[in-house]
């Protein structure tokens, strides 16, 4: 079967995109108005840029026509937190993707903690396994969405998750939940190791 997105109508699109780009990570990005109002909401159009410095970035795209709240707070303020999305949070999480209106506090709402940042305005998630304090790199507006690049300037990590010995997470540990599509989500609990094969290899 071929199918060419030019002659697809644009929720065929949609579903075909978020059905082959999967699992995805979620970026539950938490921000603030200028009035200090708290918005948490999650997005899986989220990816990891590059460590020099250390940037992700994540897509919002409008909501029945409307720019989101996340959007227009970090166009005013410039900063916003990711946190990431175990199994624990996965309810609470999917609480916070619903469409309230701007004055309602996502943290209040899915009865999570909202942490003080060290660098940034926005509040962290406190029971998230990982918090990524960022500043605004850039927004880039592609086709109706806007590709968000944020610069980690602060992690949180909670101390079972980090491996001193190896500087890296455990996923064991952190147990992170991914965007599949339509109402499905994936746990990552079936790991497995492959390494790299050397220069040498031949098959």
């Amino acid at each position: 079967m071929r199918l060419d997105p030019q002659t697809l109508a644009s929720t065929a699109v949609y579903k075909l995109l978020i059905s082959s780009v999967v699992p995805r990570p979620i970026a539950w990005v938490s921000s603030v108005d200028a009035d200090g109002v708290a918005n948490l909401a999650p997005f899986s159009y989220f990816m990891a840029i590059t460590d020099e410095p250390p940037t992700i970035a994540f897509s919002c795209s409008p909501r029945a026509g409307q720019r989101k709240d996340t959007l227009r707070n970090v166009e005013a303020i410039g900063e916003f937190v990711v946190n990431v999305v175990d199994d624990d949070r996965a309810e609470q999480m999917n609480l916070s993707s619903g469409d309230y209106p701007p004055e309602t506090d996502e943290f209040a709402l899915t009865g999570l903690t909202p942490a003080p940042s060290l660098v940034v305005k926005p509040p962290r998630v406190a029971e998230a396994p990982i918090n990524m304090e960022c500043r605004v790199a850039r927004i880039l507006p592609v086709g109706k969405a806007n590709l968000i690049l944020g610069q980690i300037v602060q992690w949180h990590v909670r101390d079972d998750v980090y491996d001193a010995a190896t500087g890296r997470l455990d996923m064991y540990r952190l147990r992170p939940v991914g965007r599949l599509t339509g109402n499905l989500y994936s746990h990552i609990h079936d790991i497995f190791e492959m390494k790299r094969p050397s220069e040498n290899y031949r098959g």
